[in-house]
């Protein structure tokens, strides 16, 4: 055999062998590629499962919040069902003002007073009077000063029209509000809303029309509103 053959040849084994592990290589790094897309599908699932988990682990149907049999779906709403005389709902008051400035978009927020005894129902008919002449959102951190901070009474109409003169307020305009039709229909469709979303305490925030939450159920002042963005979700 001629050296020249020999050379040839192992020149050609040499290529065969170097072309082999370039194709070998491609197909590691191939596999690779692929294996890594799929850790990666998976780290995502994982994720996002443990997100899922997270969320229901710590708002719970029957420990966060209750969902309201029959009542029908309002969207995007929230609804504080609430008094002036609780002092619950004062100490939740800088909470929720502090939510409301920052609440997600496209969201109905409203207040629905208690009227379960004499005094409740008086500082309801005082909201509402304060609603009928554009005052109850300027002046409701107000109210919660005056009963709780300096610990001063609204026991009847006299009083709640002094308060109101005041701060301000029109007398007038206050007391044809108080003794109106339809501060009158507001006070019975608040009674009726009690009912229909099953409200037996306040501070209490019904989301959505359905799903009724609280500071005892949610854990704190803080929590609830955590648990309030949740369940607009739902």
């Amino acid at each position: 055999m001629l050296a020249s053959d020999t050379t040839s040849r192992l020149g050609a084994g040499k290529f065969t062998l170097s072309g082999s592990r370039l194709k070998r290589d491609k197909k590691m790094k191939l596999v690779k590629q692929v294996f890594s897309l799929v850790m990666l599908a998976g780290m995502v699932l994982s994720l996002s499962s443990q997100a899922q988990a997270f969320s229901m682990e710590r708002f719970v149907e029957g420990v966060h919040y209750k969902k309201i049999e029959k009542a029908p779906r309002q969207e995007k709403t929230v609804v504080e069902y609430f008094s002036y005389g609780c002092p619950h709902c004062n100490h939740l008051e800088p909470v929720l003002e502090a939510w409301l400035t920052d609440m997600p978009e496209g969201i109905t927020f409203k207040r629905v007073p208690a009227i379960w005894n004499k005094s409740f129902y008086v500082l309801a008919q005082l909201y509402y009077s304060l609603a009928e002449v554009g005052k109850e959102k300027e002046l409701t951190p107000k109210v919660f000063d005056y009963l709780h901070t300096q610990k001063k009474t609204i026991p009847g109409e006299a009083e709640a029209l002094q308060f109101a003169g005041d701060l301000g307020v029109d007398t007038n305009a206050f007391d044809k509000a108080w003794k109106s039709e339809q501060v009158k229909q507001n006070l019975i469709k608040a009674s009726e809303e009690f009912v229909v979303h099953q409200v037996k305490g306040v501070p209490a925030i019904v989301v959505n029309g359905q799903y009724q939450t609280s500071v005892s159920m949610a854990g704190s002042n803080e929590e609830l509103f955590d648990v309030v963005e949740f369940l607009l979700n739902k």
